[in-house]
């Protein structure tokens, strides 16, 4: 982050370009009170002074000839007990771009420096606000797109995250903290190869690290979104599924085979998951090069799906074709799908069953509607495994699932060298690096090029 200086003063607009009824800009710093009583005039004409932390004044905004610019409501927070530690003001102008934009001019020609992406929350995690972890929830926060996701980044930003990793790196200090004293003091003749204790503290917190890694998938499903794809012969239904279950017509529907002849996604919230639906192009043997190339998309979705749907048409019944394509999808999470039961003469489905006996089939008809809510419900419970309620702790960023695998490893390594009565020195050297990298998931130990690649993600003004 260049020219980034944590004793200036900053400003910036908080809220998102365009129009809108309020605007929202951010002063943070030494000089942020002084700033907004230099440009802020009650409605009775007098400057605002003695003004106390966590109220809120109405009045104008005037420039250096005593112009109003904008009525505005203008909020004080005082450190520590603000957004970064520092003091703040916050500007609640009306929402048009000129406007916002003459009063951040406004302040910066009084001495504000104009803010970089992210820096109102990185100073809140340099001045120890909020750890890494809550810091990379609140853009998480900000980004989320269903219900889920929302809950997983507030629990985070609450510190539940920051919780667990707390709990794993007491227990950790504790063995740490008798393996440096009996190196410190030989003489104590501490047992500590036989210390049970000692060992049931490093298989604990080896549990505890393999069950936060195993919460990935799901947690990344959360944050991220599930990609489910539709696959199936030319003209079983999977445009017309695809825009059942977004509600409007995204894809092209027609009775002539191979319409879509090219990948399509959209995104839905299903049962409160964020899902990526894929409908991809029908399987066929087309020498035609647009197919072709539908099909190599199609293929690369094949390998990266959480959850596929395979369409079989009902009016036709199984054939050679369909389970063709069941044979690609070996391996994968697949939910069978009869379509157009609304058609008369359905087929029988005796191979169907017999090709899935553990897996789900359902009847559907996008015309009708018949199964719909049935598919969306199977959907939300095939992508999640399980309930997790509030006191649920999962991991959601690949940074944090790098960090505990890098602890699990030493741990691993320490809780070998103890059986094998390797030197202490070994066994401390490998808990030192474990709780390191516990450190680093929430930011006790960083480097600025770590932090400049967490906090450019974030918009200006946040």
């Amino acid at each position: 982050m260049p020219n980034m200086d944590l004793d200036d003063t900053i400003a910036a607009i908080a809220t998102p370009p365009g129009e809108g009824g309020i605007g929202i800009i951010r002063l943070s710093g030494p000089e942020a009170i002084p700033i907004a009583r230099r440009v802020f005039r009650r409605s009775s004409g007098a400057k605002l002074n003695g003004a106390k932390s966590h109220t809120i004044h109405y009045g104008t905004i005037c420039d250096s000839h005593g112009e109003a610019i904008d009525q505005v409501l203008i909020s004080f927070f005082k450190a520590p007990k603000s957004y970064t530690a520092e003091d703040v003001v916050e500007i609640s102008a009306h929402g048009g771009m000129h406007v916002l934009k003459k009063i951040l001019n406004l302040l910066l020609a009084q001495g504000a420096r104009h803010a970089q992406a992210g820096e109102f929350t990185r100073r809140a995690f340099l001045k120890g606000r909020i750890d890494l972890a809550q810091a990379e929830a609140v853009l998480d926060l900000i980004k989320a797109k269903s219900d889920r996701s929302l809950d997983v980044a507030l629990q985070q930003l609450q510190g539940n995250l920051s919780s667990e990793i707390k709990r794993l790196k007491d227990e950790l200090l504790t063995v740490y903290a008798h393996l440096e004293a009996y190196l410190d003091f030989p003489d104590e003749h501490l047992e500590v190869y036989s210390n049970s204790k000692l060992s049931g503290k490093l298989e604990n917190s080896r549990k505890q690290l393999k069950n936060l890694i195993a919460s990935f998938e799901q947690g990344e499903i959360l944050r991220e979104g599930a990609l489910v794809v539709l696959v199936g012969r030319t003209n079983v239904g999977k445009s017309s599924l695809l825009n059942t279950l977004l509600c409007r017509d995204r894809a092209i529907v027609s009775e002539i085979p191979g319409t879509t002849r090219d990948v399509i996604e959209e995104s839905v919230e299903i049962n409160g998951l964020w899902i990526r639906l894929v409908d991809t192009a029908g399987f066929s043997a087309s020498d035609d090069p647009l197919d072709k190339a539908g099909m190599e998309r199609t293929k690369r979705y094949l390998e990266n799906g959480n959850l596929f749907l395979w369409l079989v048409d009902g009016s036709e019944g199984c054939l050679a074709e369909d389970f063709e394509i069941l044979k690609s999808l070996k391996g994968k999470k697949v939910i069978a799908l009869v379509t157009k039961t609304d058609l008369p003469n359905q087929k029988e489905m005796t191979e169907l069953h017999r090709a899935l006996p553990s897996k789900t089939v359902l009847s559907i008809s996008a015309k009708t509607g018949e199964g719909i809510d049935a598919i969306r419900k199977v959907i939300s419970e095939a992508v999640l495994k399980e309930e997790f309620g509030s006191e649920s702790v999962l991991i959601t960023r690949l940074r944090h699932k790098r960090a505990l695998v890098a602890s699990l490893e030493s741990i691993e390594k320490s809780i070998d060298s103890l059986r094998q009565r390797e030197s202490l020195e070994l066994v401390t050297l490998d808990l030192k690096q474990a709780l390191d990298a516990l450190r680093e998931l929430v930011g006790e130990i960083y480097s600025e090029d770590l932090l400049d690649v967490i906090f450019k993600e974030f918009c200006i003004g946040k």
